[in-house]
């Protein structure tokens, strides 16, 4: 529950979509090993990476979610997706 609320907090104001292909430093340094657990082999900024990034956002770690929204990686629907899917899974517990 306080990765949900983290994530909350963070996504407070969010609504611009991602447009830059290319991918801020801090969120390659904060989502290396998420890219090697989850999405490796993908080139790094395409649109393939960003939609396995997107079908693992439960799964990254709280560094790569903060990265991830602090560059304007993640659009608000993203974030709202990710909300509600943190919440099936506490209520599935």
């Amino acid at each position: 529950m306080k990765r949900l609320f983290a994530i909350a907090v963070l996504a407070t104001g969010l609504a611009a979509p991602h447009a830059l292909a290319e991918v801020n430093e801090a969120v390659k340094n904060a989502c290396r090993e998420d890219y090697h657990k989850n999405c490796e082999g993908l080139e790094v900024g395409s649109e393939e990476l960003r939609k396995c990034m997107r079908s693992k956002a439960t799964d990254l770690s709280k560094e790569c979610l903060k990265a991830l929204v602090e560059h304007n990686e993640v659009t608000q629907e993203d974030i709202e997706n990710y909300l509600k899917e943190m919440e099936a899974k506490a209520n599935a517990q």
